[in-house]
């Protein structure tokens, strides 16, 4: 991923950005994501992502899904968001981007709604592999035996992980 441009956004902007991740998440989210006074750039990438540094910390990836932390912050335990566990044999099929079938998951967060972007973690370390966008209700999950129930949106593996690993 090349740098297309980037660039600081204006305190307009900012308020946008906020509103726009306050219509997919809560105010704990965002209060976590974005700090008072926070310098926030715009960095745009010649496939056409779009990405969002905060105080210097890639954060934000914005896709066709909607905006998605990225899974570093997961990983650092920087933001929460609702939880699908998964069984060690569905790692190596998420981290190449497959999407999580209901076979491979072991548990699932009660209240995860359909369309919320959720943490895929795995079972023996309850260490994030993924971020994902849930195609069901935690009830609905629930009652599945078969079939795909989420989403995956970004991995280890993905292109925005390797630009978030050598963005400075």
């Amino acid at each position: 991923m090349n740098i297309k441009q980037r660039h600081f956004i204006q305190k307009s902007q900012i308020k946008d950005l906020k509103e726009e991740i306050l219509s997919q998440y809560d105010e704990d989210f965002l209060a976590q994501i974005i700090p008072d006074k926070a310098k926030i750039e715009f960095i745009e990438t010649e496939a056409g992502d779009v990405l969002y540094a905060i105080n210097d910390d890639l954060k934000l990836w914005k896709s066709e899904e909607g905006i998605i932390p990225v899974l570093t912050l997961l990983l650092e335990n920087k933001v929460k968001l609702k939880k699908v566990v998964v069984d060690m044999g569905a790692i190596r099929f998420i981290a190449n981007a497959a999407d999580i079938m209901r076979p491979g998951i072991t548990n699932i967060d009660p209240l995860i709604k359909k369309g919320d972007i959720i943490d895929i973690v795995d079972e023996t370390h309850d260490r994030s592999i993924a971020v994902g966008k849930a195609l069901y209700d935690a009830k609905e999950m629930e009652a599945k035996k078969s079939g795909k129930v989420v989403k995956n949106l970004h991995t280890i593996q993905d292109d925005v992980w390797k630009f978030e690993k050598s963005f400075s």
